[in-house]
């Protein structure tokens, strides 16, 4: 789904025009990304958990010159999905899709 059907989507089911529903996303991402810079924790009910997680420094090797070099640590966005959608992801999974 592309950023234009969401909010077509959305403004159909919410009744109303699309240019405020645009906003709407626009305001609702923008408070995420600036919570998730914050380090916060954001919990949509019956959809999940938006939180930031330090991914630990690592070795890395070059492929084709096998130089090893050290990535530094670095802070990452992760999602972990409320227990309905998983419920609804395990059915897709049955169904072979």
């Amino acid at each position: 789904m592309t950023h234009k059907e969401l909010i077509s989507e959305m403004a159909q089911r919410l009744d109303l025009t699309q240019s405020k529903v645009s906003d709407l996303l626009d305001v609702t991402v923008n408070v995420l990304n600036e919570k998730l810079a914050e380090n916060a924790q954001i919990s949509v009910q019956n959809f999940g958990v938006f939180e930031t997680r330090k991914r630990a420094e690592r070795i890395s090797v070059n492929p084709k010159t096998q130089d090893r070099y050290l990535v530094p640590p670095t802070i990452v966005a992760t999602f972990k999905p409320a227990s309905g959608i998983k419920e609804q992801l395990k059915t897709l999974e049955d169904d072979g899709k």
